[in-house]
């Protein structure tokens, strides 16, 4: 009966973190509209914040419920953000790739693939070179905190480098359409509703992702227990896939709209707000940092930094993501799922 329960919770919980991504996507994205943010830079900052709030809310769960005496469950924290930035590579953009190819955008190329190249390579490192005084790997406080400050570095540099471009390209020519016409009351009215709908689907969002995680990440660590699978494992499969659902969703709406910059864009937004913000915040929030475990030093995360890297690669190679490409990175996905099942229990 127990493990029927927790199943219901999963099942419950990942209901509501994937109405409450798609919610406070659409607030964001309405929001990015009215502030005239260019597509690609809502797909890199916006859309891939709020497609990864799940994967926050679960982790953030995961590290307050950890203690002294149950430190296993940070992680399941540790598993979803790994597991979801391979997932993110090679199970949406896979499907996504199949759909169509997707095309790969010069500041792609050039700027965004080797940040989270570099972001998937800085937390390998940092796990490897960061010892307890019991010989543990470990990602201390301090690297939570120098994650955070990257995540604020990135942002900051995104939106500053799109303001330029924006205005080197239109500079003059909003100056020359400017208008000084008021707005009607009327028009003043619906602005107002159009705000309070995207701040009251952000905050439905907000409130279903906090309830999601609670029920999601108890009834994952229950059934791993009961079954006899590490929470790690958990935590790199079943909480990965069930957070990773947003991503797919606007991705996959994306590609079929032909917008692929923009699917492209979200997933490697995903993976680098996963790392410096997720990750980041995980480890703050757990006394002593988060403990790395054998599995996850050698296979999980010298595998997310091969997926960042293999996507770099395609998209560097034609700027664009072919359909057999897209099919290599299902059939990774679907190896290393089984690997996990087989041998990380």
């Amino acid at each position: 009966m127990e493990l029927l329960t927790s199943i219901f919770y999963v099942v419950l919980g990942a209901a509501a973190l994937i109405v409450g991504g798609e919610a406070l996507v659409r607030g964001a994205k309405k929001i990015a509209a009215k502030m005239k943010i260019s597509p690609l830079v809502v797909g890199l900052t916006v859309v891939a914040c709020c497609t990864s709030a799940p994967e926050m809310a679960v982790s953030f769960s995961a590290a307050l419920q950890a203690t002294p005496e149950n430190p296993g469950v940070a992680d399941v924290a540790l598993g979803n953000v790994v597991g979801s930035n391979i997932c993110n590579v090679f199970l949406i953009l896979g499907v996504c790739a199949l759909i169509r190819p997707l095309s790969a955008s010069r500041q792609t190329v050039r700027r965004e693939n080797p940040i989270m190249i570099a972001v998937a390579l800085a937390t390998l490192l940092l796990a490897a070179f960061c010892v307890r005084p019991d010989g543990a790997h470990c990602l201390p406080r301090w690297s939570g905190a120098l994650l955070l400050a990257g995540f604020v570095l990135y942002e900051w540099l995104t939106v500053r480098r799109a303001k330029l471009d924006e205005a080197a390209t239109n500079g003059e020519t909003s100056q020359e359409t400017a208008t000084s016409d008021e707005p009607t009351a009327a028009q003043t009215r619906s602005a107002a509703l159009e705000w309070a709908v995207a701040l009251g689907a952000i905050a439905l969002g907000l409130a279903l992702l906090v309830v999601g995680a609670k029920f999601f990440v108890g009834g994952a660590v229950t059934i791993a227990r009961a079954i006899g699978v590490s929470e790690l494992a958990i935590g790199l499969t079943l909480v990965a896939l069930g957070t990773s659902l947003p991503e797919l969703t606007v991705s996959a709406i994306a590609t079929f709209r032909g917008e692929t910059d923009v699917a492209l864009g979200n997933v490697v937004g995903s993976n680098i707000c996963n790392i410096l913000l997720i990750l980041g915040g995980t480890v703050l929030l757990v006394s002593g940092g988060i403990g790395i475990s054998a599995q996850s030093l050698y296979v999980d995360l010298p595998i997310m930094l091969g997926a960042a890297a293999l996507c770099g690669w395609f998209c560097f190679t034609g700027h664009k993501i072919q359909r057999w490409e897209g099919a290599m990175f299902l059939a990774a996905q679907i190896a290393y799922s089984v690997y996990l099942m087989q041998f990380a229990a």
